[in-house]
């Protein structure tokens, strides 16, 4: 598969324009996430209350993969309740292992990013926003770290 495909207009739109990309006052939850092998470093931040989420930004320096993903994950989480959001992430991950099934119609937008499945070395950049985003759930309140 050529390069191009995983570089699709939605990823490079995001990539250019990301939605959220900023600090979140009055967050509630927050964690870094990283990876190492291609520098991405990321802040999730969080504004939940009565077990939804209400607010979601990110910020830090990504590739365009982690960060189309992180773009797209923050407007997906907004009215989620709190253990929605483990089950979106099975599902993301589900979308990634089977690039070739229909998406689920639960990811919205997300399932848009099916097509990087076919790139096993980026997978793990589509789904950093989203550990770190339940990362940030699991622990509360807090400094990210």
């Amino acid at each position: 598969m050529a390069i191009e495909h995983l570089y699709q207009d939605i990823i490079l739109d995001h990539n250019r324009c990301p939605h959220n990309r900023r600090r979140l006052p009055g967050a509630t939850h927050s964690a870094r996430g990283q990876d190492a092998s291609c520098g991405d470093d990321l802040l999730f931040e969080l504004r939940v209350a009565d077990g939804r989420v209400l607010e979601a930004a990110f910020s830090g320096d990504a590739c365009a993969v982690t960060q189309a993903s992180a773009s797209l994950l923050t407007q997906w989480l907004p009215g989620r309740a709190v253990d929605e959001v483990g089950l979106g992430l099975k599902h993301f991950r589900t979308l990634l292992d089977e690039p070739d099934l229909p998406g689920n119609e639960m990811l919205g937008a997300l399932g848009q990013l099916q097509p990087v499945g076919r790139f096993p070395a980026r997978r793990r950049n589509a789904l950093l926003p989203w550990r770190t985003a339940v990362k940030a759930l699991t622990r509360g309140a807090g400094p990210a770290g």
